[in-house]
C-alpha cells in the first residue's frame, strides 16, 4: 500500500517554462540525466555562458484619482465637456527573461541565497518585517497550513492598527522610485558577499552577478521580426504528451502562444545574427525585472537598511512592514517626523530615492472605541480618505478591496463583452451572431470563481481527459479568499451586483 505524503510539497527550483526563446524548452526526464548535474557543479556555472536576455515592455493602464496636495481635494478632469474623477495613465514596466537553461540556473542560484537570507532573517529579527519574495507559512506551529498571500500580508497590517494600544498614531506608506531599476551594483555585490560569509564572491557566483548587473538582451519585437517566418511552434495532445515541432509563419507577436510558439530559433540560427539584435546594458546600477533571481536579490539588497528602520521604529513602539518597494510603518503620532527623517536618511546610504508622490501619511484617532482615519495633506487632514495597503482599503472599521480594482474588474467585463457582440455581427466570422456566453461567465462570474482540474482535449481519443494543472479561478476567486480572511469587511458587498451587471451587458 502506498501512503500519500501530507502537506504541501516545498517549492522547487527546477521549473520548466513553455515560453519562445532562443533554443527549445527543457524536458522534466532531463533533470537527473544531465540538467542538476550540470547547474550543481560550481565549475560549470563559473563558465557559464548565459545566452542575452529577451526584454519586453508591458503597458499597464490606471485610473487613479487626484487630490490636491494642498488641501486633500478631489481634482477634476475635463474630457470632452465632462468632468472626470479618475485620471488615466500608462506604466511601463520593463520586463527580462532568461533562455530556459538560464532560467534554472539563476532560480537554483535564487535557492542557494534564499536559505542564506533567511538565517540573517531570524538573526536580524524581521521574520515578521520582510514579506515579499519569500515563503511565509500562515500557521507557523503548523508547517502544512499553506503560505502567507498579499491578502494576510495585508489583514496583518489592519490588526495591527485596529490593536494599536494609543488613541493617536499614524500610518505612514512609502514607495522606492524604480526599485529594480537603480540598485547600486557595489552594494549589491557587498551584499551578496555578506549573505555568503565570503571576502569575495566564488567564481560560479561572480558569473551569475556578473550576468545580472552587466546582462545584454534582445527585444522581443526585434527576434520576433527576424524569424517571423519560421517560429517553432507545438501543439499539446495532452497532459505530458506534444505533438511535433514544426515551423510557420506568425503573423503577430500576440498570437505567439495561442499557436503554440516554443522557440525563435536555435542557439546555431541566433550565432549567425545576434551582433544585429543584442544590446548591453552597462551601467553601475539596476537589475533584470523579472529573472528567477532578481526578487531575492532585492531582499539581500535591503537587508542592512530594514534592520536600521526596523530597530529605531521597534524601539518607539511601532512597526515596520515591507512588502517589495512598498513599506508602511505604524507608530505615535510624536515620532512622525523623526521617522520620515530616518528614512530619507536610511535610503540614502542604500544610493536609492523615495517617491514623494505616493508618499501618504494617515492619521488615526480612536473615540469610544471607534478608529476614524484620514490622510494628511499640507493644510490638513482629509477625514474621508481611507488607508490603501496591498490592493485593500481600510477606514478604521472596515476592509474593502480597492475601489479602483473594482473598477478595473468592470471595465474589463464590459470591454471583454464589447468585444465577443462586435465579432459575432461580424459576417464573415465563423460564429456569426453567436456570442460565447460560457466563456465570459467564466471570466467575469461567480460561474468560474472555483478553484478546479484543468481537462485537455487528448487528440488520438478526441477525448477531454482530467490533467495535473488547475485552474485558479477569476477575480472573484480572489474577492472571495480576501472576504473569507479579513477583519470586519465588506468586500461580498462590493461584488454582489456583479451578475445582474453581467446579464445587462450581454442583453444591451
Amino acid at each position: 500500500m502506498v501512503k500519500k505524503a501530507l502537506g504541501k510539497p516545498k517549492k522547487d527550483w527546477f521549473k520548466l517554462k513553455k515560453y519562445p526563446h532562443i533554443g527549445f524548452p527543457l524536458k522534466a526526464k532531463d533533470r537527473f540525466v544531465w540538467i542538476e548535474d550540470y547547474i550543481k557543479n560550481p565549475e560549470n556555472i563559473a563558465k557559464h555562458s548565459f545566452l542575452p536576455f529577451i526584454h519586453k515592455t508591458s503597458k499597464v493602464r490606471k485610473f487613479r484619482k487626484k487630490y490636491s496636495l494642498e488641501t486633500g481635494i478631489l481634482e477634476y478632469e475635463m474630457v470632452g465637456g465632462k468632468k472626470h474623477t479618475r485620471h488615466k495613465s500608462v506604466k511601463p514596466r520593463e520586463l527580462y527573461y532568461a533562455s530556459h537553461l538560464d532560467t534554472l540556473v539563476l532560480s537554483y542560484y535564487s535557492e542557494k541565497l534564499s536559505k542564506k537570507y533567511e538565517e540573517f532573517i531570524q538573526k536580524y529579527n524581521l521574520d515578521e518585517v520582510v514579506t515579499a519574495y519569500r515563503t511565509v507559512p500562515i500557521n507557523k506551529s503548523y508547517p502544512n497550513s499553506g503560505n502567507k498571500s498579499n491578502i494576510d500580508f495585508a489583514n496583518d497590517v489592519f490588526q495591527i492598527i485596529e490593536k494599536y494600544p494609543s488613541n493617536s498614531f499614524v500610518a505612514i506608506a512609502l514607495d522606492i522610485k524604480g526599485f529594480f531599476d537603480n540598485l547600486n551594483h557595489k552594494i549589491l555585490r557587498d551584499n551578496w558577499k555578506m549573505i555568503l560569509d565570503e571576502p569575495k564572491l566564488p567564481p560560479d557566483h561572480f558569473n551569475v552577478f556578473k550576468n545580472i548587473t552587466r546582462f545584454s538582451y534582445i527585444d522581443i519585437v526585434d527576434i520576433f521580426k527576424a524569424f517571423q517566418t519560421k517560429i517553432f511552434v507545438q501543439k499539446k495532445l495532452s497532459d505530458n504528451k506534444f505533438g511535433t515541432i514544426k515551423r510557420k509563419k506568425v503573423s503577430r507577436i500576440k498570437y505567439l502562444k495561442n499557436q503554440n510558439a516554443i522557440a525563435f530559433c536555435t542557439p546555431k540560427e541566433f550565432l549567425n545574427i545576434k551582433f544585429q539584435l543584442i544590446k548591453k546594458e552597462i551601467k553601475k546600477f539596476g537589475i533584470p525585472q523579472g529573472s528567477a533571481i532578481s526578487s531575492t536579490l532585492a531582499n539581500i539588497y535591503m537587508l542592512e537598511f530594514d534592520k536600521a528602520v526596523n530597530d529605531y521604529v521597534t524601539l518607539i513602539k511601532g512597526y515596520y512592514r515591507r512588502y517589495s518597494d512598498d513599506m508602511v510603518i505604524i507608530c505615535p503620532l510624536e515620532n512622525k517626523d523623526a521617522v520620515s527623517e530616518l528614512f530619507k536618511t536610511e535610503i540614502d546610504k542604500i544610493k536609492l530615492e523615495i517617491q514623494e508622490a505616493k508618499t501618504q501619511i494617515f492619521h488615526f484617532i480612536r473615540e469610544d472605541d471607534k478608529l476614524a482615519c484620514g490622510q494628511e495633506f499640507n493644510s490638513c487632514i482629509n477625514w474621508n480618505k481611507n488607508f490603501i495597503y496591498l490592493g485593500f482599503e481600510y477606514d478604521g472599521t472596515t476592509v474593502r478591496i480597492k475601489s479602483a480594482s473594482i473598477s478595473n474588474y468592470y471595465r474589463k467585463m464590459k470591454r471583454n463583452i464589447r468585444s465577443a457582440k462586435n465579432y459575432a455581427s461580424n459576417r464573415f466570422s465563423s460564429n456569426h451572431d453567436k456570442i460565447f456566453k460560457a466563456r465570459i461567465l467564466k471570466r467575469f462570474s461567480y460561474k468560474g470563481s472555483e478553484r478546479r482540474r484543468k481537462y485537455l482535449l487528448n487528440k488520438k481519443t478526441n477525448n477531454f481527459e482530467i490533467s495535473h494543472h488547475y485552474i485558479w479561478g477569476n477575480f472573484l476567486a480572489y474577492t472571495k479568499k480576501a472576504a473569507e480572511k479579513m477583519i470586519a469587511n465588506k468586500i461580498n458587498q462590493q461584488t454582489k451586483k456583479h451578475w445582474n451587471k453581467l446579464n445587462e451587458l450581454l442583453k444591451k
